[in-house]
């Protein structure tokens, strides 16, 4: 009698096991199923990044940043303060780019650097003070169209939009206001110069 018990105890809890997995299958909700949500989160985040860009093996630029977030379309952001530095044949550092936040769109090789935006030239004595600046660095030219103050050892020029060399050497200015000084001019008589026309 004692194995028979344990013989239909022992079904019984087989039956039992069996039956609840059949329950716990027919039960479980049906999954929805659809095309794969996709993912528009950034690829990658890094922090304390420095890009080094060369030619002909020599560091030409120095990109550095405390944090950069690489985006599907694999433009850049740099949430944090950018500073770029160039760099002579020679490897000496001739300007220096900083801003508050930045951003790269690949697709067009432009770099936009945002926010108390400071350019220096330190061959020149030349710096560029801004709220936003581009820099092309396949065109290797800097520009805004905002409001610009550009300062010179003898000069300060006010103006709303300018482009520049990437060294700061040459450059064309827009709506500009401003002492110049102009020591180059021969004059034999009385001479105007307008320096607030395109």
């Amino acid at each position: 009698m004692k194995n028979m018990f344990a013989i239909s105890s022992r079904n019984l809890m087989l039956s039992l096991l069996v039956f609840g997995n059949i329950l716990l299958i027919s039960c479980e909700d049906k999954k929805k199923t659809g095309p794969p949500q996709k993912y528009n989160g950034p690829m990658m985040v890094t922090d304390n990044l420095a890009i080094m860009m060369s030619d002909s093996g020599k560091t030409t630029i120095k990109v550095t940043t405390a944090q950069q977030i690489k985006l599907q379309s694999e433009d850049e952001i740099y949430p944090k303060t950018v500073y770029v530095t160039f760099f002579d044949k020679n490897g000496v550092e001739y300007s220096s780019l900083r801003g508050d936040s930045g951003r790269y769109f690949k697709n067009e090789g432009l770099y936009r650097v945002m926010g108390n935006v400071f350019f220096f030239n330190r061959l020149q004595q030349q710096s560029l003070s801004t709220d936003l600046l581009n820099w092309s660095s396949t065109k290797k030219k800097i520009y805004t169209d905002l409001p610009f103050i550009i300062k010179t050892r003898f000069d300060e020029i006010h103006g709303v939009g300018m482009e520049a060399d990437q060294d700061f050497t040459h450059y064309t200015m827009r709506k500009t206001k401003g002492v110049f000084a102009i020591d180059s001019l021969e004059t034999s008589g009385e001479v105007e110069v307008d320096t607030t026309s395109n």
